[in-house]
């Protein structure tokens, strides 16, 4: 059982008993708002709801360990939701694969630094090295897409993210809305239907 399934288990328990001391009618509406369905937080309509498939995990994992390895899980979390977020709008590929590898290809390679994620067209390998990160990047990305398709986006719809350190040019459209400082990463929502960024 994972630390988040601890966490929404101990949520509903501490909820119940406090239940227990409220008034009959506030018990109800208690009980009520405890098994209401959480709304999943979105940027657009769903396009294709679906389940995510283990090339799908390792390529998030992947995106996870290049852009958020060193930092905490929030930040690694973020970072992966982003991801989630692009693949389910219509302006983005639907496959997070495709997502990520997203670029300007020439004869079938991706173009060095012409690509959403830095580290997949920096020219260096995208094997990762640290074995014992890798795993627990795997577990970050399963835990970010379960926690995503129960309505939990740490991101809040975010599709855009960016180091500190750097001032790309499309944090400037005006279409781009700041969410969030999270970690190393600022992040942004992008109205997709009036302008298109690029990076």
């Amino acid at each position: 059982m994972s630390g988040f399934d601890k966490s929404l288990i101990l949520f509903f328990a501490v909820t119940l008993i406090v239940s227990w001391f409220k008034l009959p009618e506030q018990q109800e509406q208690i009980v009520q708002e405890v098994t209401q369905p959480v709304p999943v937080v979105t940027v657009h309509e769903v396009v294709r709801p679906k389940d995510l498939s283990q090339e799908e995990l390792e390529c998030l994992a992947l995106n996870i360990y290049f852009e958020a390895r060193d930092q905490d899980t929030d930040s690694q979390l973020a970072v992966s939701m982003v991801v989630l977020n692009r693949a389910k709008d219509s302006f983005w590929p639907n496959h997070v694969c495709d997502v990520i590898k997203q670029g300007s290809y020439s004869d079938g390679f991706v173009r060095r630094n012409k690509c959403q994620f830095s580290w997949y067209c920096d020219g260096l390998s995208d094997r990762p090295y640290e074995q014992d990160t890798w795993i627990r990047n795997l577990k970050i990305a399963e835990d970010s897409y379960y926690l995503w398709t129960n309505g939990y986006d740490l991101t809040n719809g975010a599709t855009n993210y960016h180091a500190k350190h750097v001032a790309p040019l499309w944090n400037k459209d005006f279409n781009m809305h700041y969410v969030a400082t999270i970690g190393d990463h600022i992040f942004y929502r992008w109205n997709t239907q009036e302008t298109v960024a690029i990076n």
